[in-house]
């Protein structure tokens, strides 16, 4: 259990070295941050060595990021020149990295990665392309995270396992047969139309750019603070992944509830002292057309 915004593991045994604190995480507000430099990368405190069994594949480091985030970046300095990302839950394949080489310690080469991820994901996997029977040392890793805007949405989506994109594009070129082609059409529209009840419940209206709600401000209190409510949030193990997803829409959704509440009461508070005012300024006017009227005399009687 962690309390960290993300998830961090290996394919290969840790040998030297704690693995929770080999990963850093920096903020960034872009979709393209600016990488660290290559100082604040290398932390003797933070390396790791890691060792694989016979006959196991290359070595993978596979990570997950919590609803609240986004992925943006991630720079790596390993003992690595080559790596290929991957990304989703069916480690799909995405791009192959040539590190670039800074440092040679004798006969070991040392390179820096900066791979950059222009996609909404959750989940990444880097597979390390170095010869089986050697130990593969990591020297440190910044991972880059953004505010996710629409955490609900992502959280209701990463139950599905696979992307119609995708499927779309790898089959373009390909003649299916007729028995294939209604499969493949009904696989798709089935998933479209779950994705779109996804979207259809959970729209959010765009306001005219003229117009500003004034939301109350919360970071007098730290802890109704929707960003610190989901940063506490403990990121489960897969057994109780729904669960915890149960949980996570449920804080979410009674947080937008709270902030609508008090969203109401302002406007509604404002409108009554509008209304009072306008009461008070025709109140006033009766009563200066009153003290004006002049009073009536009686006539002379008609003689």
């Amino acid at each position: 259990m962690t309390t960290e915004p993300y998830r961090c593991s290996y394919t290969w045994t840790v040998t030297e070295g704690v693995s929770e604190k080999e990963v850093t995480v920096q903020m960034c507000e872009s979709l393209t941050p600016e990488f660290a430099p290559i100082d604040e990368l290398l932390d003797l405190d933070r390396c790791l060595i890691l060792n694989g069994s016979d006959g196991q594949d290359s070595c993978e480091m596979r990570l997950s990021v919590i609803p609240l985030y986004l992925p943006r970046a991630i720079s790596l300095v390993v003992e690595c020149p080559v790596i290929e990302c991957y990304h989703g839950r069916l480690n799909e394949y995405y791009k192959t990295y040539h590190g670039e080489l800074v440092y040679t310690l004798g006969g070991v080469k040392v390179f820096r990665f900066d791979i950059r991820i222009t996609t909404d994901l959750d989940e990444l996997q880097l597979k390390f392309i170095t010869p089986k029977n050697e130990p593969l040392c990591l020297y440190g890793t910044r991972l880059y995270l953004a505010r996710n805007p629409n955490p609900l949405h992502s959280a209701m989506l990463r139950g599905r396992r696979i992307n119609p994109a995708s499927v779309q594009h790898r089959l373009q070129d390909t003649d299916l047969s007729e028995k294939a082609e209604n499969c493949k059409r009904l696989v798709l529209g089935a998933m479209q139309s779950s994705e779109q009840n996804v979207t259809n419940n959970n729209h959010q209206p765009h306001a005219p750019a003229e117009q500003t709600t004034v939301l109350p401000d919360m970071t007098k209190d730290p802890e109704g603070n929707l960003t610190n409510l989901f940063s506490q949030m403990l990121l489960p193990g897969q057994s109780s992944h729904s669960s915890v997803l149960e949980m996570f829409m449920k804080q979410y959704i009674d947080q937008k509830f709270s902030e609508l509440e008090q969203m109401f009461e302002m406007k509604l508070s404002s409108l009554e002292s509008r209304q009072n005012k306008k009461l008070d300024q025709i109140l006033t006017l009766l009563q200066g057309q009153h003290v004006d009227r002049p009073s009536s005399q009686p006539c002379d009687p008609v003689e």
